[in-house]
């Protein structure tokens, strides 16, 4: 499904304000979402998903040989992580991965997004 078209589907269903409120959520440190309708439970499930880059960042900061600190590149070659200030960030990602899983490399919300809206 094409960006525009999906785009045209959220705002059919009502879904665009909901999508602004959880991103403004994630923006603000907020990471859980009640759902007041079944329609969307899927919008929140697909924006809670890890994506593959904050997986494998989280990974390597929390390995046992960072425990001193230290800084590192991103396995993606896109940012420095560093271990110390970045720990707890990689806690809660793997925990938010438990819950709701980690995305394919190659997948984004976009594509989780488009493939859970039907008619």
């Amino acid at each position: 499904m094409k960006a525009v078209a999906l785009r045209e589907r959220l705002i059919e269903h009502a879904m665009d304000g909901l999508l602004r409120e959880i991103s403004l959520d994630r923006a603000n440190g907020l990471l859980g979402k009640t759902c007041i309708h079944p329609s969307h439970v899927l919008p929140v499930h697909a924006l809670s998903v890890v994506s593959h880059e904050e997986f494998s960042d989280a990974k390597d900061i929390l390995r046992p040989e960072r425990g001193g600190g230290g800084v590192l590149r991103s396995a993606y070659t896109n940012k420095m992580n560093e271990v110390k200030p970045h720990r707890a960030w990689a806690e809660r990602t793997l925990l938010r991965a438990e819950v709701f899983g980690v995305a394919n490399a190659d997948i984004g919300f976009v594509e989780l997004l488009a493939a859970g809206l039907t008619e």
